[in-house]
């Protein structure tokens, strides 16, 4: 794959990560990975070349999305003995496997919201930052199925993802209050939980998350309101962070007679030890045995 077009389809999947969080992010390439397998014109000895190239470039995406890795991964293995058969047979096999994990992830990531939905409660003022897909759906169906009674206060930053997050709440019917990021500490006594996503927990525990979100999370960490964090355990990787490339952009800025280069990243880094109670398709994991727990799921590479 050429550089250009790896940088392209790397920002094509932020972008996606920024508007519907990581899980929904890697379902919609497992399905664009299935229509490309079903529209594939070519001969057998191309299909493994090509393969490998595409699965080159969904592993070294910035940041990287772990949950679809480890399905690719899994992926690789179970459709390697097929590559010795015709082209037909390789297609039904690919799409079948594929058709599978896309299944594996769908319920995974339902299951974490059939937790999740324990920790609302009535008379709840849930802090909401990200435009976590998964966090969203649980807020609207324990709002719009289970008639809970709470309120958000969401924290407005980049309106395009923020957006989305107030038309579902607002049209769930959630009370709701919308301030600036940057104002949490004048509404911190009105918040009692903070609900966040992640793209991935590293095997260094640490939390690969939205930008902002590590700051958030500190003013809460030393004000006492609970930080609860909702991920699948395929959001569990098996390398620390330092290899998860995250991505940075560095580009010249001009403002009235000060020329100078700004420097950003894509995402945040938030230290695992931070967060009160991990919600996974398992259930629920108190803070002191968060490390355990994710330690389990990982291995050296």
């Amino acid at each position: 794959m050429k550089e250009k077009d790896r940088k392209i389809l790397n920002k094509l999947i932020r972008d996606h990560e920024d508007v519907m969080g990581a899980s929904r992010a890697a379902m919609l390439a497992i399905e664009s990975f299935i229509r490309s397998i079903q529209q594939l014109r070519c001969g057998i000895d191309q299909v493994q070349e090509l393969y490998l190239e595409l699965a080159e470039a969904i592993k070294n995406t910035e940041p990287k999305v772990v949950p679809l890795i480890h399905l690719i991964e899994e992926f690789e293995k179970e459709i390697q003995p097929f590559f010795s058969e015709d082209i037909e047979q390789v297609r039904n096999r690919a799409v079948e496997i594929l058709t599978e994990k896309l299944e594996v992830l769908r319920t995974r990531v339902g299951q974490v919201i059939e937790k999740g939905l324990s920790f609302i409660n009535k008379g709840d003022v849930i802090l909401v930052h990200t435009a976590s897909r998964d966090v969203i759906n649980m807020l609207v169906m324990a709002r719009e199925v289970f008639q809970k009674r709470f309120s958000a206060l969401v924290l407005k930053q980049d309106f395009v993802k923020t957006k989305q997050l107030i038309q579902a709440l607002t049209q769930a019917g959630v009370d709701l209050t919308v301030i600036p990021e940057y104002n949490l500490s004048h509404c911190l006594d009105r918040a009692n939980k903070l609900f966040i996503g992640a793209v991935s927990i590293t095997r260094d525990h640490k939390v690969v998350t939205a930008i902002g979100t590590a700051n958030i999370v500190g003013l809460c960490h030393l004000n006492q309101i609970p930080v609860y964090l909702f991920a699948t355990t395929l959001k569990i990787s098996h390398q620390d962070s330092g290899e998860h490339r995250i991505h940075t952009k560095i580009e010249p800025m001009n403002h009235d007679d000060c020329a100078y280069r700004l420097t950003t990243h894509s995402h945040d880094l938030l230290d695992l030890n931070l967060v009160d109670v991990l919600v996974t398709e398992d259930g629920a994991i108190d803070k002191d045995k968060i490390a355990g727990y994710v330690q389990q799921f990982t291995k050296s590479t």
